[in-house]
């Protein structure tokens, strides 16, 4: 089995969701990026992790289950690949149904939805609730490469992570975007425009690759916002920015957070279509001071 830091995708990405794995997962995941194989890749590791039964770093690769889901044959765990046809709301039915069931071997059942795209808007719909209320075994991990035409319904009830560009070198680790970031979330926090955009500048000179590594690990830091603001019980995901999401999540609604962290998913496509640097800061500075106070 392909560890993480083995798999294509960047290693903030990697990073995020390791930490994610060894804490308490998120259970509806959206995984975006272009390239098919890297994908199935991730999303198979995930779902490993998910299943993993070790006490230490997920997925272990050695385990019973691990073994099970590199075998192909792990009885919780539901791999939807239609390619590229339509997916019709009877499917949606049929996962909410299959989902009803305790899992057979352990505590947890995943079920993966490659090219989540093709799920018209009725099965979408369909699958809504068990997205935001599933039971407290059931895990999603839904894969696309055209996040943008999902539902926003959808999306929103997703943790997104997305994928680099094919064929770019990898950009910056997560304790590197952290300490990028840091200085934005403190300015959202204080309600300071002009320190909002001064950091932003600081994110120009970034390669495309290690820029959507950085708004990947700002997706990460609002969403542990939003739990911070709802007071739930989560596990942060981005502990090194813990300090500025939790001043985040006192000083921002959780509804204007929320809004935030999908706009980050819309950039981190612009990003990936070669949007202008100077565009990227105008959106983190008056688009991002739009959404959490006017």
């Amino acid at each position: 089995m392909t560890a993480f830091d083995k798999l294509p995708g960047g290693k903030a990405l990697h990073d995020a969701l390791g930490r994610a794995l060894s804490g308490r997962f998120p259970q509806a995941v959206l995984l975006s990026g272009d390239d098919p194989a890297a994908l199935k890749a991730v999303s198979n590791t995930v779902a490993a992790g998910i299943l993993c039964e070790a006490e230490g770093a997920r997925p272990c690769g050695t385990c019973l289950s691990c073994r099970k889901v590199d075998m192909g044959v792990h009885p919780d765990l539901a791999i939807i690949d239609e390619g590229e046809n339509e997916l019709k709301v009877d499917l949606a039915r049929q996962i909410k149904a299959e989902n009803a069931v305790v899992p057979n071997d352990g505590a947890r059942r995943v079920t993966v939805i490659r090219h989540a795209h093709n799920l018209n808007p009725m099965a979408q719909n369909a699958l809504l609730k068990e997205l935001e209320e599933p039971p407290a075994y059931a895990f999603f991990v839904l894969t696309t490469s055209r996040p943008d035409t999902l539902l926003q319904t959808v999306r929103s009830r997703c943790t997104k992570f997305a994928l680099a560009p094919q064929g770019e070198a990898d950009g910056t680790d997560a304790a590197e975007a952290a300490a990028l970031l840091a200085p934005y979330l403190e300015a959202v926090a204080a309600r300071r425009e002009d320190r909002m955009m001064l950091a932003a500048l600081a994110l120009e000179k970034a390669p495309r690759r290690a820029l959507i590594g950085v708004l990947g690990v700002l997706q990460s830091a609002l969403r542990d916002a939003v739990f911070a603001a709802k007071r739930l019980p989560q596990s942060p995901i981005e502990g090194a920015l813990r300090q500025q999401t939790q001043k985040l999540a006192q000083t921002v609604g959780a509804d204007r957070l929320l809004r935030l962290y999908d706009f980050t998913g819309v950039l981190i496509g612009r990003v990936s279509r070669n949007a202008a640097a100077a565009a990227v800061t105008n959106a983190l500075t008056a688009d991002a001071w739009r959404i959490c106070f006017l």
